[in-house]
């Protein structure tokens, strides 16, 4: 009579989704891991990312454009970017601490009173973690700001660049450019106005500073537009008009 079980058997008393799973379970009684494993297959294929111009470069050998074809030149050489962002999803799945600036709430336990988000630390309590996070995926990424773990970057050319020189963009971060939404009494920037807290996230950077032109840094943007699949970004059924449960659809 768990949560699992109550939900399962909602499930099963509406019609239509037990007709459903009836043509990929057959008529035995539908447990909570057939709607999770419907709900992952759903997901894997509503968005999935692997319809975009880099794609067809590397499926087909299709042209990019050259100032993008310069970008992965940098991108796999000189500037460096592979060696995290590696692989088709241009991430190693890895965390890693890159001085990062840090705005919003942070992550506190009930007895802390801080502001700060100590990263993959908050895991593993392991201090060599502190202020690690983890390698993002560079599919669709000229849609998904703002960056950084904490939003702190409002564009993609801004968090490249903070890239070239991690302690120094911290630093010097500018607040103005966070998009935040209008509560009231949130208090976004109190480890920023902290200089022992900003001390702590420099001390932890482990990506050295680098130098690209803006020519440069142009044409790793440009590649990143060609990560973008257009298809997955809108979902390949989109939004149904209805459901099995009877539940508003909003679109």
């Amino acid at each position: 009579n768990g949560v699992w079980s109550i939900l399962s058997t909602r499930i099963e008393e509406i019609p239509g989704y037990r007709a459903a799973f009836d043509r990929v379970i057959g008529e035995r009684e539908i447990v909570f891991t057939d709607i999770s494993n419907m709900i992952a297959a759903f997901i894997a294929s509503e968005w999935r990312a692997d319809a975009s111009a880099f794609d067809a470069f590397l499926r087909e050998g299709t042209a990019l454009t050259e100032l993008a074809t310069r970008g992965v030149a940098l991108f796999y050489g000189k500037a460096g970017c592979s060696g995290c962002h590696s692989g088709q999803f241009q991430t190693d799945h890895a965390f890693h601490a890159i001085a990062m600036p840090q705005i919003g709430p942070g992550k506190a336990e009930g007895f802390e009173t801080h502001k700060r988000d100590m990263g993959r630390m908050r895991v593993t309590g392991d201090l060599a973690d502190a202020y690690r996070f983890r390698t993002p995926s560079l599919r669709n990424i000229v849609s998904t700001a703002p960056y950084g773990h904490a939003g702190t970057y409002a564009t993609l050319e801004a968090v490249i660049r903070h890239h070239l020189d991690p302690v120094r963009s911290l630093r010097a971060y500018d607040p103005e450019q966070a998009i935040l939404p209008d509560l009231p009494g949130a208090a976004d920037f109190i480890v920023l106005a902290q200089a022992d807290e900003v001390a702590a996230i420099a001390a932890a950077n482990a990506l050295a500073p680098m130098t690209l032109t803006d020519a440069e840094v142009a044409q790793i943007l440009a590649f990143m537009q060609t990560l973008t699949d257009e298809q997955s970004l809108s979902g390949r059924m989109g939004i149904p008009e209805r459901v099995p449960s009877g539940l508003l659809v909003e679109r």
